[in-house]
């Protein structure tokens, strides 16, 4: 089968031919129809994640993955069965636990990650999956190719709102920071599971663009360029009238978005952290946040329940995941890394095989 190969950090993937895996016991072979390309990768690439997950090389990357089954292990119960179209839930356990008997794999004590670790992923043309646990069924999906990006994040903008909005109620503002590749779902799913005011912000007008046409936002939504604003926390606090967030959802993670919107919050108020754009953060305001009873909440991709539910919130209708696809082929994947490296990738691209 043809895959791309990653054989050291910083280095071009070489596109090969390399043997086609086969299922035995457990396992389950998917034949990729899409293959993501994630922020994440750019960070394996660079070895960035080295500390946390170190690869082993040579490694197929690719972590969001949408497919057709190919072939079953004789261990797999027949309700997996060739032909049927999937997702791939990436965050393998190694060793069951607590959590993992929870479905919260991604949360083990002993885990690998497909396209990260010890497991090659959907950056090939087959891909084969450890356990049939971590297949997840779909049906009736208006594009099977661009909903691989639900596999990573969609579940994962998923899991950041559904932890927020426990705190959230209907007349309470939500400030969504980065509208970017997981943010534009963030933005989506906030309007779908809560009745908050919600406030977005992005540095790049184009992506504000894009997520005022592909969103159905409510009155009294409100979409801020920052470029564009000489002060954000200004405007961002003149988009609600003067009032403080509920909860603000962050995508980017660096130390500048939490040190600018983190004093945004009111009483009672939860920042939920989402992207890794910053290994350390800012000085948290420890003051403010006992005074005020504050809470910062963390997010790690989502259950293997939360990859169902999205799965099936997308074969509805409800997300619109195919606007913000671009398709690209497997030759193509060391420019959409270095494009997506560069901050110049639309909002998710995904190889396909066709």
């Amino acid at each position: 089968m043809k895959a791309a190969v990653l054989y050291g950090y910083n280095q071009p993937l070489k596109i090969e031919e390399v043997p086609k895996p086969q299922a035995a016991g457990t396992s389950v072979l998917v034949k990729v129809v899409g293959s993501g390309v994630c922020h994440s990768d750019v960070h394996l690439w660079k070895g960035e994640l080295e500390t946390l997950v170190p690869p082993t090389f040579p490694l197929i990357m690719g972590h969001e993955v949408s497919g057709v089954v190919e072939e079953v292990g004789e261990l797999v119960p027949p309700d997996i069965e060739p032909g049927m179209e999937v997702l791939v839930y990436w965050a393998y356990c190694e060793r069951d636990d607590k959590y993992a008997q929870r479905g919260l794999y991604q949360l083990c004590g002993l885990r690998a990650g497909a396209g990260i670790a010890l497991y090659n992923g959907g950056f090939s043309e087959y891909m084969l999956v450890p356990h049939y646990r971590y297949i997840v069924p779909v049906r009736g999906l208006q594009d099977l190719e661009a909903a691989a990006i639900l596999a990573d994040a969609g579940v994962t903008a998923y899991r950041a709102v559904r932890k927020t909005v426990e705190d959230v109620e209907d007349e309470d503002y939500v400030l969504i920071v980065g509208l970017g590749g997981v943010g534009i779902f963030g933005l989506q799913l906030l309007r779908l599971l809560a009745g908050a005011r919600i406030v977005g912000v992005d540095v790049r007008r184009d992506k504000v663009e894009s997520a005022a046409k592909i969103v159905k936002l409510h009155r009294g939504d409100v979409l801020i360029n920052a470029s564009e604003v000489s002060d954000v926390r200004r405007a961002v606090m003149e988009a609600t009238g003067g009032q403080t967030f509920k909860a603000v959802i962050d995508f980017v993670g660096t130390e500048k978005t939490i040190e600018t919107y983190i004093d945004l919050l009111s009483p009672l108020g939860v920042y939920t952290i989402v992207g890794l754009g910053s290994e350390y953060g800012p000085r948290i305001p420890i003051h403010k946040m006992v005074l005020n009873e504050l809470n910062i909440k963390t997010v790690l991709y989502g259950s293997i329940r939360d990859l169902a539910n999205v799965a099936d919130m997308a074969s509805r209708g409800l997300i619109n995941y195919w606007d913000v696809t671009a398709k690209i082929k497997l030759e193509e994947v060391n420019v959409a890394l270095e494009r997506l490296a560069r901050g110049e990738a639309p909002y998710r691209q995904v190889i396909v095989f066709r």
